[in-house]
């Protein structure tokens, strides 16, 4: 059932590009160029009975150890909760100098137009973090910028602990 909803979903998200052919290959990925400047890898992994979304956002990691330093912290920033991932988050293959954000659908349970629903919010936030993963490379990114100041400033707390209810 779950290999069905997930080849709906792809041929769905076909119709809506105008690719009436798209579908998975013998590994189960289907690999779209976006705009030739970066990759669209969706996979569904009949184990789990996810489809996997994924792209890289960087071509090579930071020689610099600052520079890289301050990639990593801009990264984990924005993934935390997923709040600047589209609910996804993102890895560090440090060997293969590869940087990858992702997100995972469940294809047990969602509806035939989800990727097509939630492929262009995650284009879109890829777009987003590809431009400041460069914009660090670049030097052109300055500590507490736009992900720094992500999450209220806790109020009335004093220390650690302090503000939460004791149960």
């Amino acid at each position: 059932m779950s290999i069905e909803n997930a080849k709906a979903n792809l041929k769905e998200f076909g119709k809506e590009l105008g690719l009436e052919d798209l579908d998975f290959d013998e590994n189960n990925t289907c690999i779209l160029g976006i705009d030739d400047e970066y990759s669209l890898h969706i996979t569904y992994e009949p184990n789990s009975r996810k489809m996997y979304i994924y792209s890289p956002l960087l071509d090579g990691l930071p020689k610099d150890d600052k520079v890289r330093l301050r990639l990593y912290e801009k990264l984990l920033e924005g993934s935390l909760l997923g709040g600047q991932m589209a609910g996804g988050g993102v890895g560090v293959a440090v060997a293969e100098e590869l940087i990858l954000v992702h997100s995972t659908l469940d294809m047990e349970h969602a509806v035939s137009s989800a990727l097509r629903a939630y492929a262009p919010i995650f284009v879109e936030m890829v777009e987003k973090w590809r431009k400041n993963c460069q914009e660090v490379m670049e030097g052109r990114d300055t500590k507490g910028g736009e992900t720094a100041q992500a999450l209220p400033p806790a109020q009335g707390r004093q220390g650690p602990g302090q503000g939460f209810i004791k149960i």
